[in-house]
């Protein structure tokens, strides 16, 4: 709608008895509907056709000329509808009341100021609302009201409460860079377009209880000065990026049906989020305040995040009240995902509690004092493609890129790679060995800058390790201390790899009880040959002697028997000295493994 030029608006001298002039839109002669007389100022409004347009830019109007305008207005033929109107920089002294009102077209309260109370009450707009830069200084009342689109960038709340729209029928309602100076009321409103609160300040917090977010909620760098309430409130997606939180700000039985991001917000005293949601956000909060999860389905990102209070995810075993799951749950299965951890990089785990979440896909890489990490309930971590023990993604991702690396070398020996495996299997498996039901999982996207060496991922084990022995989790921690030598052996040098490979091998690092009885088995076998051949003067005796001879040299218990000789050669009592030294290390080591299984 066009604006007034210099020379086409009302010449009379200003109200309030400024020597400027008044500047507003002529409907006369240069004269604006204020400055006419009382008798012009009828006929003017007597004559006012159907759907023309209501030009009053700039207008001061007391409550008595606004009262004239709206009854001239509701008293026409086609009732309370009216065009294009322009309040645009509109000056309301009183009470200013357009309740009922419908807006068939464009709606202008650009720049316009409600000293007064201002009612919109069950108001209709079927065109664009513009209220960009408005201020209402007093109470501001919108309830019922419909919009299909609104725009209050830059709008003023000042003083008093403002009740805002409760079906908001819009493309979109755009409050950016608004300024609440009390508490906003959007109790039970529908916003059905994008609404937008970028930039928007509310100062003694807002109240959003029971509102439905149809597409997306945009509060981008929008500030919380008190409390803020999302209670029972449904996102389609929700942003607040580098929106600030000063007071308390609870997210309660809230849904997400796509994200809630909270990336780089600032968390003065608690964020609180009890939600339903497919993916949540947190990368690289910052402040003094504490962060408190709670959900269900969700996918958390809580990488590079800085908080001086506690950080709590717990992943609920229960559905939240008033709620709906269905969209939620797998089409096939029907069952609800668990809450996922995606990462926990850069994160000071000094204060971070972690509840009945799936840590599966996790990644831990730079992850700070991960040793004061506190794992509460069922944690579940990946395993390994033999389903044995539990790793870290990050392990996953190391093994599957150098796995790639050496098919690519070994490509040509396939065929012999697999026959050797069928061969060498057969016996394996009944010592408890298993095939692989999988394999390493590589990275999603490809290579990863923060894709960490083994000597990396040793340390990250043992910090781990330490944090399950903390929550008395001996399996999960004996878990760790193989991984934590797996990693040590992938990055040891020559000498020290030999060593740690004959220790795997013997015994899985003391974690494998087949591995260690085996083992004993083996090299009584072996010894028990040299006894039969060495270790008795004269001919052999046969093997089945010298191994039972041998069995009992290994528990140290009285080892005559009169199926063979009684002296031994000095071939025969080395024998029996390693016997005796091998002997009850296996036997420990099986014991410890046995104890670190079992131990809780």
């Amino acid at each position: 709608m066009a604006r007034p030029t210099q020379a086409d608006v009302c010449r009379h001298p200003d109200f309030g008895g400024s020597p400027k002039a008044c500047g507003a839109f002529p409907v006369r002669k240069g004269t604006c509907l204020a400055h006419l007389s009382a008798d012009r100022r009828a006929g003017y409004l007597a004559n006012l056709l159907a759907g023309a347009p209501v030009r009053a830019d700039g207008v001061t109007f007391t409550e008595g000329l606004l009262e004239e305008l709206l009854e001239a207005l509701r008293g026409r033929q086609d009732g309370s509808e009216v065009g294009v109107v322009s309040f645009s920089g509109a000056t309301f002294t009183g009470r200013a009341d357009f309740g009922g009102l419908k807006f068939t077209d464009v709606a202008d309260f650009t720049g316009a100021t409600f000293r007064g109370d201002a009612s919109f009450e069950e108001v209709i707009f079927e065109g664009d609302a513009w209220f960009t830069a408005a201020t209402f200084s007093k109470n501001a009342r919108f309830q019922g009201a419909r919009f299909r689109s609104a725009d209050f960038t830059k709008a003023s709340f000042a003083k008093e409460p403002a009740t805002l729209p409760v079906d908001l029928r819009a493309t979109k309602a755009n409050f950016g860079s608004a300024k609440f100076a009390e508490s906003p009321n959007f109790a039970n409103a529908t916003f059905k377009g994008d609404a937008y609160f970028i930039e928007t300040v509310f100062e003694k917090g807002a109240s959003f209880t029971g509102v439905r977010f149809n597409r997306n909620g945009n509060f981008t760098k929008a500030k919380f000065n008190d409390e803020v309430d999302f209670l029972q409130v449904s996102f389609n997606a929700a942003f607040f990026h580098g929106a600030t939180f000063s007071g308390r700000a609870s997210f309660s039985q809230t849904t997400f049906q796509l994200t809630g991001s909270f990336k780089e917000a600032v968390v003065e005293q608690e964020l609180c989020v009890e939600a339903l949601a497919q993916r949540l956000d947190a990368k690289n909060l910052r402040g003094k305040g504490r962060l408190t999860l709670r959900l269900r389905a969700a996918k958390v990102d809580l990488a590079d995040t800085v908080l001086a209070g506690p950080v709590t995810v717990q992943g609920l075993r229960r559905p939240i009240f008033a709620t709906d799951e269905s969209d939620f749950r797998h089409p096939e299965s029907g069952l609800l995902p668990d809450v996922r951890v995606a990462s926990l990089q850069r994160l000071d785990a000094g204060s971070v509690t972690l509840t009945d979440v799936d840590l599966t896909s996790c990644r831990f890489t730079g992850l700070h004092r991960a040793e004061q990490l506190h794992l509460d309930g069922e944690c579940r971590f990946a395993t390994d493609p033999r389903r044995v023990r539990r790793v870290l993604a990050e392990e996953h991702y190391w093994r599957a890129r150098r796995s790639a690396n050496r098919r690519q070398v070994l490509v040509r020996f396939e065929m012999l790679h697999r026959y050797l495996k069928s061969i060498l299997c057969r016996p394996l498996k009944a010592l408890g060995y298993r095939e692989p039901l999988s394999e390493w999982t590589s990275a999603p996207g490809g290579a990863d800058p923060w894709e960490p060496t083994p000597a990396r991922l040793e340390v990250l084990y043992r910090q781990l390790r330490k944090a399950m022995e903390d929550a008395k989790n001996e399996p999960g921690a004996a878990d760790f201390y193989y991984g934590e030598m797996e990693m040590r052996r992938a990055g040891a040098h020559r000498g020290e790899k030999v060593l740690l490979w004959l220790y795997w091998l013997a015994s899985g690092y003391g974690l494998r009880v087949g591995r260690a009885l085996v083992a004993l088995l083996g090299v009584v076998a072996v010894l028990a040959l040299g006894m039969q051949y060495a270790g008795f003067p004269g001919r052999p005796v046969p093997y089945i002697d010298a191994l039972l001879y041998s069995l009992r040299s290994t528990v140290a218990v009285d080892v005559k028997t009169s199926a063979v000789p009684e002296n031994v050669t000095r071939w025969g009592q080395a024998i029996r000295i390693m016997l005796r030294i091998t002997g009850p290390l296996f036997v420990g080591l099986a014991a410890l493994a046995i104890r670190n299984r079992v131990k809780r």
